[in-house]
């Protein structure tokens, strides 16, 4: 099934696209749902309620440019929504500027294949466009079975506690559909140095995996952090941190207790991440630091 929403306040501009849709992806599919929109108020109200595969905009409805102008929510509300503007006035070239001053990606080079975008004239062919987009919306429904798989692997790399792999399989997701929201944010969290303050966060939120790995994360980055502080050089395996801190002789008994516990956590975090407790959060805050004052 191809569900498509097409936008015109004219009534005979409607059924005449509704005529050129059919004649040029009849012959690929005869299962074309249409659903139809007199004002852009009621095609975003269509776009809430329904998921399109592709959408043709008018430029003008009951103002100059009203079509044009509810493209920035559009873009932003639906990433992967095929659109044809379709211009009975403007010239091409003049929606393409207007367009190109608030797309925040290079949709109209081609660059990213989660949308297919284009720009017609109400005289024009729309056969290849409309052909365009119709493979655009098959490739888009292959990606997403192939990315529901791939959050399935990340989460088992997640629960694995493979922070590396769970980080490969997030940037494949990216690759297929650039800009997806989940995996991007995921990509960030796992980047950037999220405290454990932010961490306990997600656990309270019944995030319990991902808060327990990102402390477990937390933890084995500031060990090797100050096995490397301590020694002077780093240590890129964490196993080996305390064997090296030990053959120096440059940890005391104290502080290498203080080592071995939050390395317990970390181990729990990890690997037991459902055995994790608000109380080691707080416990790995106070342990960390201790540990620095020892310096």
């Amino acid at each position: 099934m191809f569900n498509v929403l097409v936008a015109d306040n004219e009534y005979e501009d409607r059924e005449l696209l509704k005529l050129e849709i059919k004649r040029a992806i009849g012959t690929e599919t005869s299962d074309i749902r249409f659903s139809e929109a007199s004002s852009v108020r009621q095609a975003l109200q269509l776009l809430t309620t329904q998921i399109f595969d592709l959408m043709t905009l008018d430029i003008e409805f009951d103002r100059l440019n009203e079509g044009i102008d509810a493209l920035p929510e559009i873009f932003e509300n639906y990433p992967t929504l095929n659109i044809i503007i379709v211009s009975g006035k403007l010239d091409k070239s003049e929606v393409l500027e207007k367009v190109f001053r608030f797309t925040k990606d290079n949709v109209l080079k081609g660059k990213r294949w989660s949308r297919h975008f284009d720009v017609l004239d109400k005289k024009d062919d729309k056969t290849e466009a409309l052909r365009h987009a119709y493979a655009f919306a098959l490739k888009q429904n292959e990606g997403a079975d192939k990315i529901k798989d791939l959050f399935l692997l990340a989460e088992s790399y997640l629960e694995k506690g493979m922070i590396d792999k769970c980080q490969e399989i997030y940037r494949k997701i990216q690759d297929i559909a650039p800009g997806e929201n989940e995996s991007r944010e995921n990509i960030q969290i796992f980047k950037s140095a999220v405290s454990p303050q932010q961490a306990k966060e997600y656990y309270r939120n019944g995030d319990v995996v991902v808060g327990s790995l990102l402390l477990g994360h937390y933890i084995e980055n500031q060990l090797k952090s100050y096995t490397g502080r301590v020694l002077g050089r780093s240590v890129p395996v964490l196993s080996d941190c305390l064997k090296e801190l030990e053959r120096s002789s440059l940890i005391s008994k104290y502080r290498r207790g203080l080592f071995q516990r939050l390395n317990l956590i970390r181990n729990m975090a990890i690997h037991q991440p459902g055995a994790i407790k608000e109380k080691d959060f707080d416990d790995a805050v106070k342990n960390l630091n201790l540990l620095d004052d020892q310096l």
